[in-house]
This record gives structure tokens, sequence and C-alpha cells, in this order.
């Protein structure tokens, strides 16, 4: 395959679906690949939705933190979808995305497939998005067309840059760039230096980080290099509530690691094998979304799958001692 980017093999595996959804098997590496994949067709959700009928105040906020949906398959509607329900029945204003939100392609191009016709009902109802950039969304790296990439889903989707804070209701949102040289190569310091200075000045009475490479995680390619070393012991010392990321095609939370929870959400459209760790409290391979609430201190947390299923539900109050 040399010569060829996964990448580039993906996208060309776009015209491959039907063989995947046939079983007609297409070589040692191809057939392993593609089947891990979301390259069949599905129906976009169409539900009808009430605009702007959340409610956030200095006291409640309910959001959905969604990682690595950028298929526009049948897999990643069927996420979306449930997401729409979930929005019908309980409304939220908000969704957090955690990186990897254009597979197959450039985002500019394939906006309306693995954006806008999933998202329609809740963007129609006036829901807004937030990024927390990811690798496949800088997949050249730091090259001229890497940038492009980057410079595309920040203005379509309106993000304020690489690495920016959000203050909804009761609850700052961190959104980190763990892109590498961002957050965890040489570029790092002036990153990890901005976290450490806007934590130290936020007064809200929740914090939550959000990005794509998990500092901690049993799936496939598991807890992040250097996060631990670089990244943890600020999150800890600024009374980090949540840390929400994705990479991970899976579901995990964590126990309470020194006060702060780690969840991966990165089943938005591709699923892949998990473990259990020493940190690990929950873990499954499940397409998913995550669904938070927020009422004064109590937040409560529901990973959902696309039947509507539970697959875990949390509690955290609020850390004391800020």
């Amino acid at each position: 395959m040399s010569g060829i980017s996964r990448r580039q093999l993906l996208a060309a595996g776009l015209g491959a679906a039907g063989t995947v959804a046939t079983g007609v098997g297409l070589g040692g590496y191809v057939l392993p690949l593609l089947a891990r994949e979301d390259l069949i067709p599905g129906e976009a959700p169409t539900r009808a939705l009430e605009p702007e009928v959340w409610e956030i105040t200095d006291q409640r906020l309910n959001f959905v933190a969604l990682g690595d949906n950028g298929s526009g398959g049948r897999q990643a509607m069927a996420v979306a979808g449930r997401m729409a329900d979930t929005y019908a029945n309980r409304p939220y204003g908000h969704v957090v995305l955690l990186g990897d939100i254009s597979y197959y392609g450039n985002f500019a191009d394939r906006y309306d497939d693995v954006f806008v016709r999933p998202m329609r009902p809740l963007l129609d109802a006036g829901v807004t998005f937030d990024l927390a950039i990811g690798n496949h969304d800088e997949a050249l790296r730091y090259s001229d067309e890497g940038f492009e990439e980057i410079e595309a889903e920040v203005r379509l989707l309106d993000t304020p840059g690489r690495y920016y804070v959000k203050t909804y209701g009761p609850a700052d949102i961190f959104f980190l760039d763990s892109s590498v040289p961002g957050l965890f190569g040489p570029r790092s310091s002036d990153q990890l230096a901005w976290l450490d200075d806007t934590l130290a000045s936020s007064t809200s009475q929740w914090r939550i980080v959000a990005m794509h490479h998990p500092p901690y995680s049993s799936g496939r390619h598991g807890s992040t290099p250097r996060a631990e070393e670089m990244l943890v012991p600020i999150l800890e010392r600024h009374h980090v509530d949540l840390v929400l990321a994705g990479h991970d095609h899976n579901y995990e939370r964590t126990h309470p690691l020194d006060g702060v929870t780690y969840v991966v959400s990165g089943g938005g459209c591709k699923t892949t094998k998990v473990g259990h760790s020493s940190f690990t409290a929950v873990a499954e391979r499940i397409l998913q979304f995550l669904y938070v609430e927020i009422d004064d201190d109590h937040l409560v947390a529901r990973c959902i799958r696309p039947s509507g299923e539970i697959a875990d539900r949390f509690e955290l109050r609020a850390r004391e001692g800020r």
C-alpha cells in the first residue's frame, strides 16, 4: 500500500461500499480496514424539532458531546437521528464536537455530507456546535493542506480558534487542540500556558475540558503519550471536573482520578475494540453520544446508543476547594 495514504484509500473505498455490504473480499489488507469504516450510505434524519426550547440559566445547562462522527454513512446517520430524538424529549442548545468530524476527504468538500445532512434537524432548531480539533481534522499535520483543512472547519463552524473557552450557564468549557504539535509537541508551551492561566481565572461552578486525544484510554489507540506528564497536572491543580475526549471509537469512563473524571465518547460513527484498565469504570464497544445535564452543583450524564438504550449513567458533584 506504499504511496497511498490511509485517507486516500478510504476515500476510494466509498466506491466499494457495496462490496463491504455484501461481504465480498477485497484482500487481506483492504477488507479488514474497510470493514471498520462507515461507508454504507444511510438516510439523514428529517425530524422537525421545535427551535430554541432548551433552558440555560446561571445554574442550568444541557448539552451533548459527540466524537468521531465524520463519515456521513449509515451509522453516523443513526447516531444523529437519536440525537434529534433526544432533543425532542430533553432539549439541549449545544453540541461539543470531539474531533474527527470529516473522514474520507476534506471537510470543505464533505461539509454537507458529514455535517449539514446528519445535523439538519438540530441546525434548524438553532443548536450551536463547538469543535475540539482532532487528528483526522489535520491529517496532514502542519502541511499547507493540513492548515487549509483546519481553516475550513474554523470558518464553516464559526470556531473562535484552535483552542478557546466558552461559558455556558454554570460551566466553562475549554476546547483544546490536542494534535501534534499543538498540545504535546514542541509548540505545546503556548497552549498549555494559556490553559493554566485561563483555568486559574475561571469563576464558573463547573470546569469541563474537551479535546480529541484522551489522556486515559483502554481503546485501540490507548492513553495519549505525554498527556499524563504535561496536561494532567494542570487539570488536577485547577480542580477540573470532567474531561471529554474521542479518538478511540468506543465509550469509556474512568473512575475519578485525583478528582477528575475522564470520558472517551468516540462512537459517533464507527467502533473498535476496547479493554479495561485499572482506571476504567465502564467501557463498551458501541455507537453512542453523551448527553449531559447540569443543575446547580449536580451533573448527570447518559451515554446513549442509536437505539435509545442508556449504556451508562453517572453523576458528579461540582468540586469544592476552588
